[in-house]
């Protein structure tokens, strides 16, 4: 606390020229945007995003069943082979990437934020790991808890990556870019290929059996669940790509103001769509099971997905803008389905983690045990309802003027007080 200023002689008379003017404190930096004045495009596209995303980890929560391609059940009816193999095409690996970009998008409005503040380097540096470390330590508990298919983690590994290269010319981000997406890419091709090679083989089978059975203790499914955590450097790896071109994005605030960059929010969705939709065809083919590709086909039209996925999820997040823009939407004149994917996308962390609890404890065999009696297509029509309910949750919340709880929680640790040094 300061002490006041002993008395004195009179003050000088005024200077020729004003004093420059004095930085703001850092500390007004980290106080959070208020909800009314949030941008609309990237919270109304974090809402949609997360139907997808509840839509692609769907059937991950099914058990007991023999997979196949994109690890869907391969004794389903044909209404499932349909469902599949829309979700192949329009949803796995779309709207998790269009996530990625929004996360990216969030670490670059930080920076601005804090270069505005005149918040030095350094200091932003160290605000960015913290986030990004505990987004990872979230991760972790909720696959040890939950779920083995978390994104968490992986996003915050990718933005642990990503600090270094935030004030990066362009070039340099496309250049990461481009070489991340690629071995993302070769890393999916080879999943794919293992998983179906390992599925026709008799000893690996039996091994499955074991591990089936682990699944139905909690213990035992929270040890197979750790794994999970090792793999979170490899998910970084495809997430990185679009973290950083949403940084690029967030440098030009395009989805803040996308009125001023229709053009580039054009070009996006219609080539974004056309190359998802084309580079994804053949792998919903084989998810479909309309036609089953030998190991190196499968390696190639798995990779080819996964990279086509990026455009696609980009994509969708242009495109959300580009709505926002035609329907002139505000914060004041989104009506009640933007409202409520505006609330969603606002409290994105508390309704991904409740996702989970909705999904596992039914679902999962260590719990209430119904993912065995589930389909392809009632598993999707699940995850419809599940996030139905986030809905709900997120409305409630908004209508109360509360931040999610996660959002509280993890925001309390991120900027928890420091102790002060002490005096001389």
């Amino acid at each position: 606390m300061s002490t006041p200023t002993p008395p004195g002689p009179a003050p000088h008379p005024p200077a020729a020229h004003p004093p420059a003017p004095v930085p703001p404190s850092p500390a007004l930096s980290v106080a959070p945007v208020a909800l009314a004045d949030r941008a609309v495009a990237p919270d109304v596209a974090r809402g949609l995003a997360l139907l997808g995303i509840a839509i692609a980890n769907s059937v991950l929560h099914l058990w007991g069943v023999q997979v196949g391609a994109g690890s869907r059940p391969v004794d389903g009816s044909t209404l499932d082979r349909v469902v599949d193999g829309v979700v192949s095409l329009f949803v796995d690996r779309r709207t998790m990437p269009m996530f990625a970009l929004l996360y990216g998008y969030g670490i670059g409005v930080v920076v601005r934020r804090r270069a505005a503040a005149w918040v030095p380097w350094p200091a932003c540096r160290a605000d960015l790991l913290r986030r990004a470390a505990w987004l990872v330590v979230f991760g972790v508990v909720h696959i040890l808890l939950l779920f083995g298919g978390d994104i968490l983690a992986i996003y915050g590994v990718a933005g642990l990556v990503a600090v270094p290269l935030v004030r990066a010319p362009g070039r340099r981000l496309a250049v990461v870019g481009g070489i991340a997406l690629v071995v993302s890419g070769v890393l999916m091709g080879a999943v794919q290929t293992l998983a179906a090679w390992s599925a026709t083989q008799p000893d690996l089978m039996g091994q499955s059996d074991v591990l089936a059975s682990s699944e139905s203790s909690v213990l035992g499914a929270m040890l197979l669940r750790s794994a999970s955590v090792l793999i979170a450097p490899l998910g970084a790896v495809a997430a990185l790509p679009l973290v950083l071109l949403g940084l690029w994005f967030a440098r030009r605030g395009v989805l803040e103001d996308p009125a001023a960059h229709l053009p580039l929010l054009r070009r996006w969705v219609v080539g974004g769509l056309a190359v998802s939709v084309v580079g994804g065809l053949p792998m919903a083919l084989a998810v479909a099971r309309v036609w089953a590709p030998d190991a190196g086909e499968l390696f190639g039209v798995a990779a080819l997905h996964e990279v086509s996925g990026t455009a696609g999820g980009v994509a969708f997040a242009a495109l959300v803008a580009w709505v926002v823009v035609a329907r002139r939407s505000t914060v004041a004149t989104l009506g009640p389905a933007g409202r409520a994917l505006r609330a969603v996308g606002v409290r994105s962390l508390t309704c991904y983690l409740l996702q989970s609890v909705l999904f596992v404890l039914p679902l999962a065999a260590w719990a209430g045990g119904l993912g065995e009696h589930l389909s392809s297509a009632g598993v999707v029509a699940w995850a419809v309802g599940v996030w139905l309910v986030t809905v709900a949750v997120a409305v409630a919340l908004e209508r109360a003027g509360r931040r999610g709880p996660a959002e509280v929680l993890y925001r309390r640790l991120v900027y928890r007080p420091r102790a002060s040094a002490p005096a001389r």
